[in-house]
Formats: structure tokens, sequence, C-alpha cells
């Protein structure tokens, strides 16, 4: 083989080995985005399931307030946790909107992006539904009402009603405190890493970390 022959066969080789490359390059991405699709999928159907829920939840808190109207504790606490059962519901119906919208023929980079943009939603969902914790008592009062046929309320001493809302007030604080952590840019903490992963995934928590190197690199 001369010099000439030689050269061609690297010649060819080379541009097999890249366009072996290419290939397997381009069905890595088909499979991740094949993933992200039958991820995306199932959580759109939790979505769809969790709305269902959350509308069963507020058609049966409006009849049990409609029953009996009046200003005692148990309808007060049905009204309040109507409430969050509401932002639940419509928060749910956003995430499938959000879901529903991902186009997976878009570049990666922008992929990633709605696909980031969907988790950070269902983040924020689960900040607002977590604000009913200081609230505590609606589920007491209004769990022992429904089992018991009892207004708690009616039978608390005063010290107590005082115990209970200091507690409440102070849960607020605390409760309104840690959620303002609970953001991507604190993803450095060990604790925010770990919760953020739990309620939505490990999934933004990398991308979380990826928007922050390049904030910090174009900062």
């Amino acid at each position: 083989m001369n010099l000439d022959d030689f050269k061609n066969t690297w010649q060819q080789q080379n541009s097999d080995t890249v366009e072996a490359i290419k290939i397997n390059q381009t069905m890595l991405t088909e499979m991740k985005v094949n993933k992200q699709m039958k991820e995306l999928s199932n959580m759109k159907w939790a979505r769809i399931i969790e709305s269902a829920v959350f509308f069963y939840i507020i058609v049966s808190l409006w009849q049990y307030i409609a029953k009996d109207f009046s200003f005692s504790a148990p309808i007060i606490s049905a009204l309040i946790l109507n409430i969050f059962a509401i932002i639940g519901l419509a928060g749910n119906i956003g995430q499938i909107v959000l879901i529903s919208n991902v186009d997976f023929s878009k570049p990666i980079s922008d992929l990633q992006k709605d696909i980031y943009r969907v988790c950070s939603h269902k983040l924020q969902l689960t900040k607002l539904i977590f604000m009913s914790v200081p609230f505590y008592l609606a589920y007491v009062f209004l769990g022992f009402d429904v089992l018991f046929s009892i207004d708690l309320f009616q039978h608390l001493e005063q010290q107590m009603i005082w115990f209970y809302s200091l507690s409440s007030m102070l849960l607020l604080v605390v409760t309104t405190g840690l959620l303002a952590k609970l953001h991507y840019h604190n993803i450095a903490i060990s604790w925010v890493k770990s919760t953020i992963q739990f309620i939505v995934g490990e999934r933004l928590v990398n991308m979380a970390q990826f928007i922050n190197n390049l904030e910090s690199t174009n900062g």
C-alpha cells in the first residue's frame, strides 16, 4: 500500500468514525427525549388524578357548608380548607396545561427549559398547599364534627384557645420562612436540595444546578 492509499484509507475510517459518533449521539438524544416524554406523561396522569381528588374534596366541602351554614368553628374550618383545595385544583390544571404545551420537537436546551418550568410550577404549587399546615386546627375542628358530631371549639378552655392560636402563628412564621428558602437559587443548601428532590424529583435539582452555573457564568 502506497502513501496515497494509506491516506485515503485513514480519511475514510476517520469519516466513518465521525459519522458513527453522530449517529450514536442522535440515538442517545432520542432515548433521553423518549424517557422525558414518558415521565411527563406519567406526571400528567398523576395531575389529572389529583385534580379529580381536589374536585371531589371541593364539592364535598361545599355540600358540608351548605348543609348547615353558620359561623361555627367547623364551618369556618371547611371554608379555609376549601380555599386550599381550590388552589390545589387550579394548580393541577395549570400543570396539565404546561405539560400539554411541552414541544418535544424543540432543541434539547429549549425542551429542558420547558420541563424546568413544569417542575418549578409543581414546586410552587406544593409550597402553596404546605401553607395549610399552620391552619392545622381546621383539620381538627372539621374532623371532630364529621366523625363525632362534636364542635370541639365549644369545649376548649380559654387557655387552650390561646395556646392553639399562638402555636398556629408560630407555625405560620416558621412555615413561611422555610418555604421562602425552597427555591432553586438555594439548591446548594443540603436540606433545600433534599426537599426539592423529594417534592418534584431529581430532574429539577439537576437542571437547577445547571441553570445556576449558567447564571453564575453569565453574571
